[in-house]
């Protein structure tokens, strides 16, 4: 027998690792496609994990981080945070997170924005796959979220506040993006003290009918209709925070169409 020389053989091992890794390229592509293909089936986006046919419902959160979070605050928001994943969006319904921190103009972007997929709750282990169910609600929904908020708590405090301007960002690119035919609630964290070149309610806080008139009010208006507000105030400056500043935004809202509009105390 005639033996193969050395190149030769490196030859034949390379073609054997080249085919190798050819082949599980192919069966990665097509463990993709059948993926992509079994969510669109099932009637969920892959890229959104929302139905097909649009979300069923609607939740907004925007945490203003322009002041520092103390400990009773983060534990709260922790709180707040479960609450509105667990129980407040139920399968098939969209969650938006944005933040209002140091780079306005670099945070009008929702940081996620997904559907609850859902989990094996309700699914037969027999017509379905539950262990694929439950990953991709623990994985590609459960996970995004908890990394999000979690790094949001880092984000550096900032100069000014400009609510209103987060405020209206929020509404055209989610709410009035998505148009979800279905309840629709935005909650905000926030000590709701505007402080920008235009306004700032550190100085002084204008009645709504004043502020109403000006062009300042009329650029960043916004349109609210059918959306259920949720505020969680932060104490950060009770001097400030009196009934006239809740007074303000209760009119701003509704001024804006909102359905209704909810302000609660957070602790710290």
């Amino acid at each position: 027998m005639v033996r193969k020389s050395k190149s030769a053989r490196n030859r034949q091992r390379m073609n054997l690792l080249l085919g190798s890794v050819s082949l599980l390229v192919v069966i990665g592509l097509a463990s993709g496609a059948f993926w992509w293909w079994s969510q669109k089936k099932s009637g969920i986006d892959p890229a959104t994990l929302c139905p097909i046919n649009g979300p069923s419902g609607h939740n907004i959160l925007l945490i203003d981080k322009t002041d520092p979070f103390n400990l009773p605050q983060k534990a709260s928001f922790d709180l707040i945070v479960n609450d509105l994943v667990n129980k407040q969006t139920p399968p098939g319904y969209l969650l938006s997170i944005y933040v209002l921190g140091d780079d306005f103009k670099a945070q009008t972007k929702p940081l996620v924005e997904l559907c609850n997929p859902g989990d094996a709750k309700g699914h037969s282990e027999f017509t379905e796959n539950t262990k694929q169910l439950n990953r991709q609600y623990k994985e590609r929904f459960l996970k995004p979220v908890a990394e999000q908020t979690t790094q949001l708590l880092s984000i550096n405090t900032a100069q000014e506040s400009p609510i209103l301007e987060m405020v209206q960002m929020v509404n055209l690119n989610s709410i009035q993006r998505h148009n979800v035919d279905g309840p629709k609630q935005l909650i905000v964290l926030s000590d709701l003290l505007q402080n920008s070149k235009p306004l700032s309610m550190y100085k002084s806080v204008p009645t709504f009918e004043s502020f109403n008139a000006t062009s300042y009010a009329q650029k960043v208006k916004s349109n609210f209709e059918g959306v259920d507000i949720k505020v969680h105030l932060l104490q950060n400056a009770p001097h400030l925070q009196k009934q006239n500043l809740f007074d303000f935004w209760k009119r701003y809202f509704e001024n804006s169409g909102a359905s209704s509009f909810e302000l609660m105390l957070l602790p710290g």
